[in-house]
């Protein structure tokens, strides 16, 4: 069985396909939910969070009662945290590269 569409039909996809191609391109990803940073080594993170991230603000403070300085606890410094933590937390504690 063959089926034919009408010309109503035709119109309304493609104008949902000229809708398509003209805001698809307008999706962006802002800068906070681009994907955060990877470092290789805490070297290369300290660089940029001389204190270290944490994943949280109970995390920092419990480097703090630990002696260290306060480690960033800010948007992005959480999601460098959630991405690095696997090779730069070491003890495993919260805090990564804490110093």
């Amino acid at each position: 069985m063959c089926r034919t569409y009408g010309p109503d039909m035709i119109k309304t996809f493609r104008g949902a396909l000229v809708a398509l191609a003209v805001t698809a391109p307008l999706v962006v990803l802002s800068p906070a939910e681009a994907a955060a940073p990877s470092f290789r080594s805490c070297d290369a993170l300290t660089a940029k969070w001389p204190n270290g991230v944490a994943k949280g603000p109970v995390a920092a403070a419990k480097a703090v009662r630990d002696g260290y300085s306060r480690p960033a606890t800010t948007k992005l410094a959480v999601q460098v945290y959630w991405t690095n933590y696997r090779r730069l937390d070491r003890d495993k504690d919260g805090t990564a590269c804490e110093n």
